[in-house]
């Protein structure tokens, strides 16, 4: 008789789990029931703590678990009734994950998928989200629902979010940098006001585990496997590619690359994308029909007009932007990148060209 107990009691659980598991299935909504589901937080970086204070908003019951003392944020955690366990010296803490027994797992960036932790929640069939994964869920907070455009690559990735951004708000939209260091996205959709944009910068672990987000718009800036990020010395080309090439996936208007670049030309060769939506290139020398680039110095857009097979917008010249201090050749591929997606969201050409003017003044106010 206890032998079947036993069995039964082990039947209950694991129907319990699947039961939980279906459920963090489904959810796909800030206005879904989140309600008691228990969420396994790691990391308590910018973007695990914002995971973790945005679950118990949601009613979750959440368990951050860290490796490195953060003393305010451990406070925090307290204050908003999250628990947490910190593990220093043995980061693989199994033990107290599997006795939390979590319906779902939130990865910071900085747990690759080969973490201990990771690897443990993912053999145990419990789903593991990055941030930005559960930022797509819950993007609905607001009835303004932002508009995502995505950016990857090796080089330039904050500071052409930061003018995109910029340029988007010089075109009346309420617009913000995310994604990027000290910049959770989580923090940006739980503005009360909304945003009609949000532009996200993706690192490599972030598109590991990208979910189904569909970018309004999306850029690979340059590929490079030297400077792969956080894996590269034990991975292959053709996976950092792979990875790099997510940032295309499901994009809806526009698939910004670098044609100096054959690795991002092919990701958006073979991106799976909403039908509809074009490949938009950038470079420093005269572009081609649905292209950015430089003719007789001047920045100019055949990417957007209506008549692009034979006429260009202009944007400014390198002599405007060589008084800013801003014509180096990185910084106007930035600039470039950043006005492809800046006029696929609807933005016009003298409101970009207002933006980059300004953004020199802009950034120093910033600092």
């Amino acid at each position: 008789m206890a032998a079947a107990a036993v069995s039964e009691d082990g039947m209950q659980a694991s129907g319990e789990r699947a039961s939980a598991r279906a459920r963090v299935a489904r959810l796909a909504s800030w206005h879904d029931d989140w309600s008691g589901l228990r969420v396994a937080v790691l990391g308590l970086g910018a973007a695990g703590f914002s995971a973790a204070d945005t679950l118990v908003e949601l009613g979750c019951r959440v368990r951050a678990v860290h490796a490195v003392p953060d003393t305010d944020r451990e406070r925090l955690l307290d204050a908003i009734g999250a628990e947490r366990f910190r593990a220093e010296s043995r980061p693989e803490r199994l033990g107290d994950l599997a006795a939390f027994a979590p319906d779902l797992v939130v990865a910071s960036p900085e747990y690759g998928l080969d973490h201990p932790l990771v690897a443990w929640a993912s053999e145990h069939g419990i789903p593991v989200w990055g941030d930005i994964e559960l930022g797509w869920r819950l993007r609905d907070k607001t009835p303004r629902v932002a508009d995502w455009i995505c950016i990857a690559g090796d080089r330039g990735k904050t500071t052409t979010a930061l003018l995109t951004a910029h340029m988007l708000v010089a075109g009346g939209l309420r617009a913000t940098p995310a994604g990027g260091a000290g910049s959770p996205v989580l923090d940006a959709l739980r503005d009360p006001r909304g945003y009609d944009a949000i532009v996200v910068e993706l690192s490599g672990r972030q598109l590991a585990r990208l979910g189904e987000v569909s970018p309004y718009a999306s850029a690979c800036l340059n590929f490079a496997v030297a400077a792969g990020g956080e894996d590269a010395a034990d991975r292959d080309a053709e996976a950092l590619w792979a990875e790099q090439a997510r940032v295309y996936e499901r994009t809806q208007v526009a698939c910004v690359y670098n044609r100096a670049d054959r690795a991002t030309e092919r990701m958006v060769e073979e991106a799976d994308v909403v039908e509809g939506a074009r490949a938009v290139s950038f470079g420093l020398d005269s572009p081609p029909p649905s292209g950015f680039g430089v003719v007789e110095g001047i920045l100019v857009d055949r990417g957007f007009h209506a008549e692009r097979r034979s006429e260009a917008y202009e944007i400014v010249t390198l002599d405007e932007l060589a008084r800013l201090d801003l014509a180096s050749p990185p910084m106007v591929q930035n600039l470039l990148a950043a006005s492809a997606l800046a006029r696929a969201r609807g933005v016009e050409p003298a409101e970009i060209a207002q933006a980059i003017l300004g953004y020199h003044r802009a950034s120093r106010e910033r600092e």
